[in-house]
């Protein structure tokens, strides 16, 4: 199943609201939906689409409708398939524990062999495949070697020694707690709901994360539904599988489309023009420089406060800083352009 679109009528922020997970008229393998802290984001994935807070209403020509079990709100949302319960996954934004971890690979062995009739053999090249392929798509040197006797998972490092899953790192432990589960079966056909995944893992894992996910759509057919405040992520996603909520002047929230990016933007780009980050450094800092480059606009720049300012700044920041080179720059204009004159 896929969602194609949403409509509330009322529920608490939400009024009259709409949002759609089409790409041209076709359900999105990946919507990311993103705004500022107490636009709703959590509440839409958590309180609004999770099965376990809904109550299935009647078919209607295709629109299936919910009532929530706490305040009263009518929820239409067309269907890309028939839709049961189960077909929904909230994932929150904790990780799955290593030790739970543990027991769900060797239930998913299990399964594999009693369930689908797979050689025990086949079975863990299916679970190496997976996990391989995961730690391969995050650009990680680690491999998975198999399960001892004890059924504790192995690993190699690139140098060939073999460990248990705690010498892996907490970074490590991370993906594979947060990817994993999302390989296998039980997320086939299925709409999954990810509550911040960027929790926990470093920002140039984050730039992998919709990559695997595209795989892992493409392979399960199922579709992600992600909330997110990395930029990382949103630089990851085309124009059209991103949607804005923003708070309109009457208080209630809104979905929004891009009309640009953000694909491969940098993340500074993001910040300010997605996100709505008014300054990329602490506002001390940015003070100050604004203060410097009023002194040249000036031509403040031979003063003594000028001087010491600038001193300061490139203690702080170092003298290859962006915004103190280009200053530097800019008194050379200036000083030219009046030798000229």
């Amino acid at each position: 199943m896929k969602l194609k679109h949403l409509h509330i009528d009322s529920y608490k922020i939400f009024q009259d609201f709409d949002i759609d997970f089409c790409v041209n008229n076709v359900p999105a393998d990946i919507i990311v939906i993103t705004g500022v802290n107490g636009t709703g984001k959590t509440t839409l994935l958590k309180e609004v689409l999770s099965p376990a807070e809904m109550h299935l209403g009647k078919d209607n020509g295709g629109v299936v409708t919910y009532v929530h079990s706490g305040e009263e709100a009518k929820l239409q949302i067309p269907v890309f398939a028939d839709y049961n319960h189960a077909e929904i996954s909230f994932l929150p934004a904790s990780t799955i524990q290593i030790d739970k971890l543990i027991d769900f690979i060797s239930r998913y062995v299990d399964k594999l062999v009693l369930e689908d009739g797979k050689t025990s053999f086949e079975a863990y090249a299916d679970i190496q495949q997976m996990i391989d392929d995961i730690l391969s798509d995050f650009q990680l040197g680690t491999r998975f070697w198999g399960m001892n006797r004890d059924r504790q998972l192995i690993f190699t490092n690139a140098q060939g020694q073999k460990f248990d899953i705690n010498g892996l790192s907490d970074g490590e432990k991370q993906i594979l707690g947060k990817v994993f589960p999302l390989f296998t079966d039980e997320m086939k056909g299925k709409v999954i709901l990810m509550d911040e995944p960027e929790e926990s893992l470093h920002p140039s894992w984050q730039s992998n994360l919709i990559p695997v996910l595209r795989r892992c759509a493409k392979e399960n057919d199922c579709q992600f539904i992600i909330a997110t405040h990395s930029p990382q992520i949103i630089s990851s996603v085309h124009t059209e599988e991103l949607r804005l909520l923003v708070r309109t002047e009457e208080g209630t929230i809104k979905a929004m489309e891009c009309s640009e990016g953000p694909y491969g933007w940098t993340v500074e780009k993001v910040l300010l023009e997605i996100q709505g980050v008014h300054s990329l450094r602490v506002p001390e800092v940015e003070k100050k420089l604004q203060q410097l480059e009023e002194m040249v606009e000036k031509e403040e720049y031979e003063t003594d406060s000028f001087q010491s300012l600038m001193q300061e700044m490139e203690a702080t920041l170092g003298y290859s800083d962006k915004n103190l080179v280009l200053i530097r720059l800019e008194i050379l204009r200036k000083k030219k352009k009046n030798e000229a004159n």
